[in-house]
C-alpha cells in the first residue's frame, strides 16, 4: 500500500485521524513523505508502516524512532559544521559537499538500523536543513 493523507490512512487503519496527526507530530513512527499541497495532503503516511510499528515489540520500536529521528540531527549537525566555515571562496561548492556527506551518512545509518529491524524505511525526504544547503549549492 502507498503513502495516504492522514484523514485516508486514519481510516484504513481504524483510528480516528487526530490520534494519527498527534502520533505524527510526536514522531512516534517513520511518516513516509511530505505530502502534496492542500488541505489534508500536507503529510502522507503508510498504513503498512503503521501496522508494523504499533506491532513492533519495544526494541523494534524503539529502533523505528531512532531511525526517524536521526536524519533531522544528523542534518542540523551538518548545517551547524557548514555554518562555521568562515569567509571560504568556495563555500558553495562546499554546500553540495555537506549535503552528499549527510545523504551517505543518513543512509548508513538507516541500513545499520534496518539490519536490526527490517521496517526501518529508505531515507526518502530531505529535511529543511539540508534543504537550504542544496539552495546554497545551486546558487539560489
Amino acid at each position: 500500500m502507498s503513502a495516504l493523507p492522514i484523514a485516508e490512512a486514519a481510516q484504513v487503519l481504524g483510528v480516528p485521524p487526530g490520534t494519527l496527526r498527534r502520533w505524527c507530530r510526536e514522531q512516534r513512527f517513520p511518516v513516509a513523505q511530505a505530502g502534496r499541497r492542500g488541505r489534508g495532503c500536507a503529510l502522507l503516511v503508510d498504513p503498512e508502516v503503521v501496522r508494523k510499528w504499533r506491532g513492533a515489540d519495544k526494541h523494534d520500536a524503539l529502533i523505528l524512532e531512532l531511525a526517524q529521528a536521526i536524519p533531522d540531527l544528523l542534518a542540523a549537525a551538518t548545517e551547524k559544521a557548514f555554518i562555521r566555515i568562515e569567509n571560504e571562496p568556495a563555500k558553495r561548492r562546499l554546500a553540495g559537499y555537506f549535503t552528499a556527506a549527510w545523504f551517505q551518512l543518513a543512509t548508513a545509518v538507516q541500513d545499520t538500523l534496518r539490519e536490526r529491524c527490517a521496517s526501518v524505511p529508505e531515507v526518502r525526504m530531505f529535511p529543511e536543513a539540508i534543504k537550504r544547503l542544496q539552495k546554497i549549492a545551486k546558487g539560489d
